[in-house]
Formats: C-alpha cells, sequence, structure tokens
C-alpha cells in the first residue's frame, strides 16, 4: 500500500472540509423555503402517512409533477430522522455526494488521479451544488444518476471493463424514475452528438450492447410508469406526459421567459472564479481543432455532454436556472484539466482567478457596507476574499501555479460560512409563514377547515406547517361563497386580501397577525428593505 504523503493527507482533510460545510453544516436549521421544497417535502410526507409508496400526492390530490423516486427515497429519510426539514434535505445532499465521489472517480480513470481529485474539490465549492444540495428538490439525485449513469458508459467505451455499462444503463433507468424520459433524451442526444463528431468514439460507443441496454432500462423504469397509467389512465397522460413534458418544453405556458443567451449567463456566473479558466480551456480546444490536432476523446465527451445540456434546454419555452445542473460535473473535470494542463488561453484565464477574486471581495465589502444589514463579522468573509485572491495573485506570478487551487477554493467556502452563519439567520427571522401555520395547527379542530387566500408563493410552506388539507382559494367570489359556508374555519391571506373580502362581504374577522417576506428574496437584507407583508389569521365574523 503507498505511503500517504503529509501533503496529501491535508489536502484530503482540507477537502472533506469542504463537502461538510457545504452540504451538512446547519442542513436542518431552515424552515422551508418557498415554494418548491415544501411543495416535495410535503408530497413525501403525505406518501408516509397514507402508506401508498407508488403514487405521489399533494393536499391529498395525485401529483403529476415528477416520478417517485426522489419521493421514496426522501419519505425514507424524514421517516428516519426526527427533524423534517434535515430529513427532507439529506436526499438531495446525498445526492450531490454521490455525484462529486462520481466526478472524481471519472476524472481519476478517464484522465489522472490529480484531474479527478481537482474536479471533485471544484465541483464540492460550486455554487449550484451548495444551492441544490440544501434545498430539497430532486437535481442533485437526478444529476447523479444521468451523468453518473453516461460516465460509465463512457469510461466502458474508452477503457473499459465493459461490465461498467451495465451499471451505467441502471444509473439511467433510476434518472428516469427521478425526473422521467428526459433523463434518456438529455443522454442520447449527448451520445448521438458524440458518435456524430468523433470516428474514434463512433467506433468505441457502438460497440455497446445498446440494444441490451435499452431493454434493462426499460426493464427497471417502464414498470412504474405503467402503474401509474393504469391506475390514474387520462389523468396521467395529461397531467404527467403532456403537462410536465411536452407542453413544458414546446408550449408558451408561461410569460416574460429568457432568452437564447440565459443558460450561458448562468453557467458564466455559476462557474464563477473558473469561468476565465473554462473559457480558456475552449479557446485552446477550437485553436486545437483548427490547426488539426483533435483534441482527445475524453475533452470531446465533456464538450458534447454540456452542449446536449445547455442545447436542449436553451430550445425550451420554459427555463429555470438549475435545468443546466447536469452540465457541472462536466465542466468542472475541464477545469481540472486547465489548471493542470493549461494551453496559452487557459493560462491567461488561470491567472485571472485571483484578481477576479480580489474585485468580487470588494464587491462584497463594498454591499455589506452600503446595502446590506448583516453584523460586522461578516466582513470577515469580504476579507478572507480579498486575502486569497491577492496572494493567488502573487504565487501565479512569482512562482509556479500550484498543485492544487485551494486559494480559489478557501474565498469560496468562506462565503458560504457567511450565508450559513449571517444570511441564513437573517432571512429566518423575516419568514412568518412557518409561525403562522402552527398558530393554525395548535388551535384548529378536527372539523374546522382550513384554507388559504392568494398566498401564492408560500402556499405550500403553510400546507406542510399547517400538516392538515388546505382548501387554496384564488378567486374572490370563490372564497367569499366558501366564508359564507356554515362550517368554521381558518384561513391566512395578506391584509389586503382581507380587506378586499371583507368589502365583498365576506363574515371575516383577524384573530392573529404578523409581517414578514412575501417571497425569499435577498432584498430583505438591504438596510432599507422592501415595506414587509401583513399576514392575517381570520375566522369565522
Amino acid at each position: 500500500m503507498p505511503k500517504i504523503s503529509t501533503h496529501d493527507a491535508a489536502a484530503g482533510a482540507f477537502a472533506v472540509l469542504v463537502v461538510f460545510v457545504v452540504l451538512f453544516w446547519r442542513l436542518g436549521v431552515p424552515t422551508f423555503w418557498d415554494p418548491d421544497e415544501a411543495h416535495y417535502a410535503e408530497t413525501s410526507r403525505e406518501m408516509i402517512a397514507n402508506g401508498d409508496w407508488w403514487a405521489p400526492f399533494y393536499n391529498e390530490q395525485p401529483f403529476f409533477d415528477k416520478p417517485v423516486l426522489f419521493h421514496q427515497l426522501q419519505g425514507l429519510t424524514m421517516r428516519l430522522v426526527g427533524d423534517p426539514e434535515l430529513g427532507a434535505r439529506l436526499v438531495p445532499a446525498l445526492g450531490a455526494l454521490g455525484l462529486i465521489a462520481v466526478t472524481m472517480w471519472f476524472g481519476a480513470g478517464a484522465v489522472s488521479r490529480d484531474v479527478g481529485f481537482i474536479a471533485g474539490v471544484i465541483l464540492a465549492a460550486n455554487p449550484g451544488v451548495f444551492a441544490l444540495s440544501r434545498y430539497a428538490i430532486l437535481d442533485t439525485l437526478f444529476t447523479l444518476f444521468l451523468f453518473g449513469g453516461c460516465a460509465l458508459l463512457g469510461l466502458a467505451a474508452l477503457r473499459g471493463p465493459r461490465r461498467l455499462q451495465w451499471v451505467g444503463y441502471i444509473a439511467l433507468a433510476l434518472a428516469c424514475l427521478v425526473k422521467g424520459p428526459l433523463a434518456l433524451v438529455l443522454a442520447g442526444l449527448a451520445f448521438v452528438m458524440l458518435i456524430a463528431v468523433s470516428a474514434d468514439l463512433r467506433t468505441r460507443l457502438l460497440s455497446l450492447n445498446w440494444l441490451g441496454g435499452f431493454i434493462l432500462i426499460l426493464a427497471v423504469a417502464a414498470p412504474w410508469f405503467v402503474y401509474m397509467y393504469l391506475r390514474f389512465t387520462k389523468d396521467f397522460v395529461s397531467g404527467y406526459v403532456l403537462d410536465e413534458n411536452v407542453r413544458l418544453f414546446a408550449a408558451s405556458r408561461f410569460a416574460n421567459q429568457p432568452g437564447y443567451g440565459f443558460y450561458p449567463q448562468i453557467l458564466a456566473v455559476g462557474m464563477l472564479p473558473w469561468t476565465g479558466l473554462l473559457v480558456g480551456r475552449l479557446v485552446d480546444d477550437l485553436r486545437a481543432e483548427w490547426r488539426g490536432e483533435r483534441p482527445d476523446a475524453v475533452e470531446v465527451m465533456l464538450w458534447m455532454w454540456t452542449a446536449a445540456i445547455v442545447g436542449f434546454f436553451t430550445l425550451s419555452t420554459f427555463k429555470l436556472d438549475h435545468y443546466v445542473f447536469p452540465a457541472a460535473p462536466a465542466l468542472c473535470l475541464l477545469c481540472a484539466r486547465a489548471w493542470i494542463d493549461p494551453g496559452p488561453a487557459a493560462r491567461v484565464g488561470r491567472h485571472l482567478i485571483g484578481p477576479l477574486l480580489v474585485v468580487a471581495g470588494i464587491a462584497v465589502a463594498y454591499l455589506m457596507v452600503v446595502r446590506l444589514a448583516l453584523p460586522p463579522g461578516a466582513g470577515a468573509v469580504a476579507f478572507t476574499i480579498i486575502l486569497c485572491g491577492a496572494t493567488l495573485t502573487l504565487q501565479m506570478m512569482l512562482r509556479p501555479a500550484p498543485r492544487a487551487p485551494w486559494l480559489a477554493i478557501v474565498p469560496m467556502l468562506a462565503v458560504y460560512v457567511g450565508v450559513i452563519v449571517y444570511v441564513v439567520p437573517a432571512l429566518e427571522e423575516r419568514k412568518v409563514i412557518p409561525d403562522i401555520a402552527m398558530f393554525v395547527a395548535e388551535r384548529a379542530r378536527a372539523t374546522d377547515r382550513i384554507a388559504s387566500y392568494r398566498l401564492n408563493r408560500w402556499a405550500p410552506a403553510y400546507r406542510f406547517y399547517v400538516g392538515r388539507h388546505i382548501t387554496f382559494l384564488d378567486d374572490p367570489a370563490e372564497a367569499v361563497a366558501f366564508f359564507n359556508g356554515p362550517e368554521p374555519f381558518y384561513a391566512v391571506m395578506r391584509r389586503d386580501g382581507y380587506e378586499e373580502l371583507v368589502a365583498r362581504g365576506a363574515p371575516l374577522r383577524a384573530i392573529y397577525a404578523r409581517e414578514g417576506m412575501a417571497v425569499t428574496s435577498g432584498r430583505a437584507l438591504w438596510r432599507t428593505p422592501e415595506p414587509p407583508v401583513r399576514y392575517v389569521v381570520v375566522v369565522k365574523q
């Protein structure tokens, strides 16, 4: 067994620290944010409550948003862990941990151990990983199975052993059970592009047992979809197949969607401070291609994977920033290769990391002094960013680049510590819906009706924390008819909605009120924040 050097031991310990802080430290402390993670958590909790582990329900109605696997795993962790927020977030955190491990494994197997290790640490410190591993939704788990499955297939074709492909097919089947047939569309698009652009990869990839793999994927994933169709028939076809897949991609269901440049901008910001290094790597690869020096197969795989993810979602009529998260592992692997073995343009990008951190630190310091109402201790974050950026700049000027980019990782870690210690508690103080829901839950009798009126993005959090069936009201006439019914009720709404309904003749009396955020927003931290919204609990007059 080879002896581990002191340097390697220290690097490993620091990597473990980064992973712990980013993924798990104070994971269950905040209440649910608005709106998606409360929606998912409530669906998983209802799965536990009704004992039906195959059909997701939300507010006692079938929930066709996504397949069942994420809810099954989330329900399991929520059942095992007493803290509901921690239990709900463990699955995305563990999914991110698995994704980091797969990225390191692929980098080590396809290129070198150093590339795999650096790529894993860069990914662990990625802003998208920090955000999505702490938000109780499915993106990290989906990316683990999707990228992991394609990585297994790619390594089986490039290096062997060929039996890796069967694990890859199973991983893709699990990706289908997390987010649907989209997994096969993305993987298929990436492999078709690889086959089209590279004769070498065409030969290697076509030698895999794709027919047997497709049969295996169907055997693992198809039974749930057949079950749901047999159970819910046309409702499942309309709610899941059409609404959540076909229409979401092709139909203009939502106004004010961003344009074609949206996802390149998201990746440029989301890959900071490595963006210049990544652009430099792309320039070097394009120059090599122009000179007839084709990049190696691994490089082509990583770029085509990124192009497939970004291209597909760019063509979609509905866009969310985290949809392109599956590109992150490939981009981190490209950054690691560019750090260790840079071409001329990547070398320039590598030298820009330090100055970029200095500028970012100054910007953070300015915001803290002029705009943000945070405790004085938060200033240590800006100081750390500037210090590390300046030190890295000098280091890159005076001596060869270090083996691993620790001085670029430390500022990212400082930012995340600052967010967890200072930003999250400040936002938590301004979230009032969990408190209001608990107020209602403690006082409402089993026969009382529970409702909300135009609660908008906070409605799922209210549903989770009140723990009862909710009647969601949006139309004023419908709301007045509900409140004029003979049965007692508890309802939550904004103060302006309460005044509107009273003016329309609804028999309402406010018994509790709190001021808080309308949505989770960084503007709540401004020294002169937006006026808070007043929420009221009402009962029958």
